[in-house]
């Protein structure tokens, strides 16, 4: 009878865990690590497949680094593919949520900021999906959200997009219409 009450226990909880999915799969960071073919000793580089474009890395004096994927390939080409065999490896560490990235270190950059704190207690106190209901609006495109910019402070954009970037989520910025589009990472990478 014991070791059925414990079994019983021990499946319980691990119904109860909520195994945390990683800001990118495999496949997203196979995608990423192909940038192209070496043909006769130089590098041919393709365009990215998908539409991710912003980075946030997290540093150790609480900021935030935001840089693109073509960012973080350069800054690999030039300071780090002595330290990692592979792009692939120097993503996989990067791109790790619980990476804190060295404020020192090298990198090339877009810009840095800290986080909003009024974002950030609104954020923990409505949680993920009233806070991208908050912030996003029907686009002319069915079945699309944009940002609500009218609602966004300057000072509070970088910090919005940060928490919809841990969320899996990523902006689209449309230059014709102008446009800021929230879009599923796992899409863009479809």
């Amino acid at each position: 009878m014991k070791k059925i009450v414990v079994l019983f226990i021990v499946f319980c909880l691990l119904i109860s865990c909520k195994r945390k999915e990683p800001n990118f799969s495999e496949e997203m960071i196979e995608t990423l690590a192909d940038r192209g073919e070496i043909k006769n000793d130089t590098a041919a580089l393709l365009p990215m497949p998908i539409l991710f474009s912003d980075v946030y890395l997290k540093t150790n004096h609480d900021e935030i680094f935001m840089t693109t994927e073509n960012g973080l390939y350069a800054s690999y080409k030039l300071f780090y593919s002595k330290k990692y065999k592979s792009f692939k490896i120097f993503l996989e560490t990067f791109l790790n949520e619980d990476f804190v990235f060295d404020e020192n270190s090298r990198l090339i950059i877009e810009k840095k900021f800290k986080l909003n704190k009024k974002i950030q207690k609104e954020y923990v106190q409505l949680g993920f999906e009233k806070f991208l209901k908050k912030y996003s609006e029907p686009s002319y495109k069915k079945g699309e959200f944009e940002l609500k910019k009218a609602i966004i402070g300057s000072d509070e954009y970088s910090t919005i997009s940060y928490i919809l970037y841990l969320n899996r989520y990523d902006i689209s910025f449309d230059d014709i219409h102008v446009r800021s589009t929230i879009i599923k990472r796992e899409d863009s990478f479809k």
